[in-house]
């Protein structure tokens, strides 16, 4: 008997070094990989080059189709923009008909591995900035019927987030107590015990100490995207709904009137809104044109490891530490674009931070987080125990080995999205406009039509990317 626990265990031991050389030789490429091709032809803005990269990583994964979107949008494939845009709505919609059915609930197991064994699960943020987008490319085209669908849903998708987000939250949380029990039996771990280091205040401390500066910014209201909002109400400006536009913009204001330069701006559109909603005379006189600046690239979603106290699991073990996700925070392309119009100047000002939207949504997703990590840590190190006492010194140095490798945090991202989005507006007094760039001795130049309204749409990652450029008119 005692000769078939030891088979038995050196079995448990090498599928546990298996799998822990697979979880250490392949990495968390996220959504398209970290080609080096992909990512140069990014950040230089030679988004037609990176499309025909995508060709040989395509995978049916929404973090690849929300990436495969907005390049294609920016090497201005609007057909290739619309059809990845609606494969990752689809996967979208799929999960939240999953939340609403109470479904989430069924994937309970993944405590011993991590979460990028996992499907990518969507962040409210996400599936406003797809509509958002969408709206944006069919605007461009000259869709304003397909672009008022997208901007509706944005909106729309805003409104619900926060009954939306309680509903997945209180099912994530129902999900670990079940992986609680899961573990315990599975593992034959004392509950309790599980349940004590999950909550230990002392765990947790730690773990809030070195993220303490992470969250230590002023959000916007819950779940909301100024720059989505904004840009709905410039789309119903632009289609003659002046009173739905001044109902949009005047929300879009008291987002980010104590919180972003851009609110002057912003209550400046609304008064025109107002203004044009009952006068027409007002509307055939008055010309404008509006820049939309995406400037930079958005945080990156980086591992952080750090130990735990292991008296409160074991001292008998090699290894006990915890994997989570952190971000830091990338460069603008530029502080800001200068637009000029004959004698009339103004600088763009951030509507919209993109590092405070994903950081916001994170950090109340992030007592979920904690709790499922330090389960994971707990369950593991418990396992590594048991290892060590049926296989000695070996079996506790295997068991610390998978536990090391496997002690993974879920990096995945929607990698492409700028780090926050900068407006203007001048009258069209004359048809140059003239878009100037700080320290960089450089400028655009555009002949515009000066009774019409006009929308200028630039993206700019790193400074020395080409800016890719669309205009509307109105």
């Amino acid at each position: 008997m005692q000769k078939l626990n030891k088979i038995n265990l050196l079995g448990v031991m090498v599928g546990c070094t298996i799998l822990a050389g697979c979880a250490g030789t392949t990495p968390n490429l996220g959504s398209l990989g970290k080609s080096n091709n992909y990512e140069s032809s990014v950040k230089t803005g030679n988004y037609k080059k990176a499309v025909k990269e995508l060709k040989h990583n395509q995978k049916d994964d929404l973090l690849w189709y929300m990436d495969a979107g907005l390049i294609s949008k920016y090497a201005k494939d609007h057909n290739a923009t619309i059809t990845f845009f609606d494969k990752s709505e689809e996967k979208i919609k799929q999960y939240d008909k999953e939340v609403l059915a109470g479904t989430i609930l069924a994937n309970i197991g993944a405590v011993i591995t991590n979460d990028t064994f996992m499907d990518y699960r969507p962040r409210i943020y996400e599936g406003v900035m797809v509509n958002t987008y969408k709206g944006i490319d069919f605007l461009n085209n000259g869709d304003k019927v397909n672009a008022r669908i997208e901007f509706n849903r944005a909106l729309e998708r805003q409104r619900r987030a926060k009954d939306f987000f309680a509903k997945e939250i209180s099912q994530e949380q129902e999900k670990i107590k079940k992986e609680e029990i899961h573990q315990a039996k599975k593992n034959k771990i004392n509950p309790n015990k599980l349940k004590e280091v999950a909550r230990n205040k002392n765990t947790k401390s730690i773990i809030e100490k070195n993220y303490s500066n992470l969250f230590a910014f002023k959000a916007y209201p819950d779940f909301v995207n100024p720059f989505s909002s904004y840009m709905s109400g410039l789309f119903f400006l632009s289609v003659g709904d002046y009173a739905k536009a001044s109902d949009i913009l005047k929300e879009t204001y008291g987002m980010i009137k104590d919180n972003e330069e851009a609110s002057e701006y912003v209550k400046k559109d609304l008064e025109y809104a107002l203004k044009a909603n009952s006068s027409i005379n007002m509307r055939a006189s008055k010309h404008y044109a509006w820049v939309i600046f995406a400037n930079g690239e958005g945080p990156n979603k980086e591992e952080l490891r750090f130990d735990i106290p292991l008296f409160l699991v074991t001292k008998k073990v090699h290894y006990a530490g915890i994997a989570l996700p952190t971000f830091k925070e990338k460069s603008v392309a530029f502080s800001n674009l200068i637009v000029k119009n004959g004698k009339n100047s103004k600088h763009t000002k951030q509507i919209a931070s993109m590092d405070k939207i994903i950081k916001a949504e994170f950090q109340k997703r992030f007592p979920i987080i904690m709790t499922r990590a330090i389960i994971r840590t707990t369950t593991q190190t418990l396992m590594q125990y048991e290892l060590q006492k049926q296989g000695g010194l070996l079996g506790g140095i295997i068991g610390s080995v998978y536990q090391g490798f496997m002690n993974r945090a879920d990096t995945r991202q929607w990698k492409t999205l700028p780090k926050n989005f900068q407006i203007a507006r001048v009258p069209m007094n004359s048809p140059i406009i003239s878009i100037g760039f700080p320290l960089a001795k450089k400028h655009l130049e555009f002949n515009l039509d000066v009774n019409k309204n006009h929308i200028l749409f630039i993206r700019i990652p790193t400074k020395n990317s080409k800016e890719i450029v669309s205009e509307v008119s109105f």
